[in-house]
């Protein structure tokens, strides 16, 4: 008997040492001690895309809405929850994901749900008559597909202008553009200094009455972004020495307190800004812009890296197999995966400066963490549904989608070893691609500008050509890049149309 118990104590010892730790409900995937993704990152990206061109959908006076029109998050299972609608910051990331998915993968349906909410959005402007007029209402409290409230983030106004730039240059329809510079107008006519209570434009205001909600936003890299890409076209209707000096005094605010003080306060909607409620969204886009435009601040080989260190030692202090879990805000202060992968991107973007294999390992791991929230148990016929993350389990269009994918994008943009293995990616463009046909031997493609950069993985050796003729090789390599083979490289000077062949 003593054997016998022995034994089965032996097995049930076994048993517990041989069972697979879970993070949410993947099994753990470790290499060498470190974590790794539970699944291909193209395989988060394309599964959530899915779920995302096939979304269940709400009656509405419209008729049948998809859910993302309609609320701003799930139940675990998928299932409508009646929840305030966060629409604005949604037009923003949504065209963030789909320029850089549609480069990726060439898939022309992922457009179709972003267009549905830039129309929805463009419909509920604000009348001329308003202290506020000719904007977007950013946020919906009565979630039922109609944008009416009178209340808005001043910063997800400018989200939503420049998710319409971006869907005019992809598009080419004209209106968008139109309604991007009304929105530029009237942002321009409440821009003052500020202080180090209050920001140059407030967070929140009655676009009706114009009265101030909440006087204070640190996220003024969104105004600054509008205003910087109006001032690059040149058939801007608006006043350039206006946007230029204005630009310049929101940016230099953004320099002078929250980059010195770390009050990174005001961008979430359903709950107060305060000053005191800190979150990792502001900083980690601040240090996104000053790295995608070195340029604006001579300081940022010190600034990233203090954004990145205070980010981190605020938000970031749990870990798992080593990996940095980053938690949204003081308000909600709960580990989610888009946080987390966004910051990942940040450091890998930074990265991309340092070229320190410390930094990278920081984000490899933290964009590993952040693949176990994709595809939960619920999901099937390989449309994801998404949890929020390790805290927060109910799925958000914008925290388990729109706010998240990008930022695994953005990863591959700067570590290739991200990207699937025998397949072609154009992973990385410094212009917005317009158009693209992928097929095994042949990848053509056509910018917005005529100047950029474009980053290749590819099957097979390449040669270049644009409009018919070979391309010179001054605009383009082929080889290694950051370790990874098979990276052509075009650099683009007048050039807005590529095809490559295989040699």
């Amino acid at each position: 008997m003593k054997k016998i118990i022995l034994g089965l104590v032996c097995i049930l010892i076994a048993t517990i040492s041989n069972a697979q730790e879970k993070i949410m409900d993947h099994e753990v995937v470790l290499k060498d001690g470190k974590l790794q993704p539970w699944t291909e990152y193209n395989n988060v990206l394309k599964w959530s895309m899915n779920y995302l061109e096939n979304c269940p959908t709400y009656k509405t006076k419209f008729g049948d809405d998809p859910l993302y029109l309609v609320t701003s998050k799930l139940y675990k299972d998928g299932s409508f929850c009646y929840k305030q609608n966060n629409p604005g910051s949604n037009v923003y990331f949504g065209m963030e994901t789909f320029k850089k998915y549609y480069a990726y993968s060439g898939d022309s349906a992922a457009l179709i749900p972003v267009r549905k909410l830039i129309q929805r959005v463009a419909y509920y402007h604000t009348p001329k008559d308003w202290a506020w007029p000719n904007v977007p209402r950013t946020q919906d409290d009565t979630p039922d597909g109609e944008y009416t409230d009178e209340w808005s983030g001043v910063d997800k106004i400018c989200m939503v202008a420049i998710g319409y730039l971006n869907y005019y240059r992809f598009t080419g329809d004209k209106q968008y553009f139109t309604k991007a510079e009304h929105i530029a107008r009237t942002i321009l006519q409440h821009v003052q200094p500020g202080n180090e209570k209050q920001s140059p434009i407030p967070f929140m205001v009655n676009l009706k009455t114009g009265e101030i909600l909440d006087p204070y936003c640190s996220n003024m890299t969104l105004p600054v972004q509008l205003f910087d890409e109006l001032l690059e076209n040149k058939s801007t209707s608006l006043n350039k020495k206006e946007l230029k000096s204005k630009r310049d005094l929101l940016w230099k605010w953004v320099l002078d307190y929250p980059m010195k003080n770390n009050l990174w306060s005001g961008y979430y909607e359903d709950v107060s800004s305060n000053y005191t409620n800190l979150n990792q969204q502001n900083p980690m886009e601040t240090a996104r812009y000053i790295l995608n435009h070195p340029d604006v601040d001579p300081d940022y080989k010190t600034h990233v890296p203090a954004l990145i260190s205070w980010v981190e030692d605020r938000f970031g202090k749990v870990k798992h197999y080593g990996a940095t879990s980053i938690k949204e805000q003081d308000g909600c202060f709960k580990e989610m995966s888009s946080h987390t992968a966004r910051y990942a991107s940040v450091v890998a973007k930074w990265f991309g400066v340092c070229l320190d294999g410390k930094v990278r390992e920081e984000a490899r791991a933290s964009f590993a963490l952040a693949t176990y929230s994709a595809y939960n148990q619920y999901s099937k016929n390989q449309q994801a549904i998404n949890y929020t993350g390790i805290e927060y389990i109910e799925p958000w269009f914008s925290d388990s989608y729109w706010d998240y994918l990008p930022h695994i994008l953005d990863g591959m943009a700067e570590m290739p070893e991200m990207l699937p293995s025998g397949e072609n990616h154009i992973f990385y463009s410094s212009s917005m691609i317009t158009q693209v046909a992928y097929s095994p031997e042949n990848i053509s493609y056509t910018t917005f500008n005529n100047s950029g950069t474009e980053r290749i993985k590819l099957t097979f050796i390449p040669e270049v050509f644009s409009k018919g003729k070979p391309l010179d090789k001054r605009y383009w390599d082929f080889g290694n890049f950051r370790g990874v083979e098979n990276i052509l490289i075009i650099n683009r000077d007048g050039i807005d149309q590529i095809e490559i062949r295989k040699k």
